[in-house]
């Protein structure tokens, strides 16, 4: 199973009421489909304008509103293919993201004084000053895109648990945009330490559901990462199958940057002045999430208080909820 991801947006922290979200998309795409899909993009892009591309490559603020329609129109032939949104709203998360990152180093030095052996408390001591390093920006950029993997990974495991998915079970790989191309940048390196811990404790409070009549003991997602009455093996899923790449050298990549800028933009035109809701409502045939999610994966950094959208993204939940004729 392949997972991909790119955000939108620059996550800092607005300085006036101007409405102002960061978006991370995930796209999952079974092997079984991997094929055609692909051919079909590769198809798709050879009849973009130069000027939808840069330095040959796709690029969703590049492209035509037509073009985005024609790729909308092109993932929903295929229904196995999953979008997955994350929608950090900046206005509204404000105070508590202001704090996230020394919330976040208070959190891990707290960790570190429980451990028993100098090693792992050295470790989390070290990844608690790194984060300590990290701007507000980083600090919800990595909040957004850890939200982001676990959506999608839930939804996977719901929607693709047929036989036809079976061998696609056996191998997972996570790929991100990279944010620089000569090496890993700081917040990608915390990235890949922190998710794990991460995951585990969100788990706790929102674990990953399974079908019962579906995933026996059976099921190859059971036999590679179940682990009996305790739940899942959140390692064997993560642990060595996460990277960074340049969307040059990855088609999965060039997608769901096309993705996340028709999300980006439809979240930051919630008016719809610039008449793009149905390309929004078009994606978002390929979207999991049902009404009762209340819109495109919202996140909520207060774990105390449920996800509840604002009423200024009506239009937003209107257009994932209308069918289309």
């Amino acid at each position: 199973m392949q997972f991909f991801f790119d955000e939108s947006g620059d996550f800092a922290i607005p300085t006036t009421d101007e409405h102002k979200s960061g978006v991370v998309s995930g796209l999952v795409i079974p092997e079984i489909v991997e094929e055609s899909l692909l051919k079909e993009f590769k198809n798709f892009v050879s009849k973009l304008s130069d000027e939808e591309k840069y330095m040959g490559e796709p690029k969703g603020t590049l492209l035509t509103d037509d073009s985005r329609k024609l790729f909308c129109k092109l993932l929903n032939k295929y229904n196995d293919v999953l979008v997955t949104p994350a929608v950090l709203d900046l206005n509204i998360e404000s105070e508590k993201g202001r704090n996230i990152c020394i919330h976040m180093k208070d959190s891990l030095f707290e960790s570190a004084k429980k451990c028993i052996h100098n090693t792992m408390k050295d470790e989390i001591e070290m990844l608690g000053r790194q984060w300590g390093n990290l701007n507000v920006n980083e600090g919800l950029r990595l909040v957004s895109l850890t939200y982001c993997f676990w959506e999608a990974v839930k939804h996977s495991v719901i929607f693709h648990s047929g036989e036809n998915f079976h061998s696609c079970w056996d191998t997972l790989d996570f790929v991100v945009d990279e944010v620089r191309t000569k090496r890993l940048s700081r917040d990608e390196v915390v990235f890949d330490k922190m998710v794990l811990m991460w995951l585990t404790a969100w788990s706790k409070r929102d674990p990953l559901i399974t079908i019962q009549e579906i995933h026996t003991e059976n099921h190859p997602f059971e036999k590679n990462y179940g682990m009996g009455d305790k739940g899942v093996d959140l390692g064997r899923i993560f642990r060595g199958n996460i990277s960074f790449k340049n969307s040059i050298s990855s088609v999965g990549l060039q997608m769901v940057d096309i993705c996340t800028s028709i999300i980006y933009q439809a979240v930051h035109d919630l008016n719809n002045y610039n008449g793009r809701l149905s390309i929004f409502r078009l994606l978002m045939m390929n979207c999991p999430y049902g009404p009762a999610r209340g819109g495109p994966g919202f996140i909520c950094l207060d774990e105390s208080k449920p996800i509840k959208p604002a009423e200024k993204y009506r239009l937003l939940y209107q257009a994932m909820y209308t069918k289309i004729l």
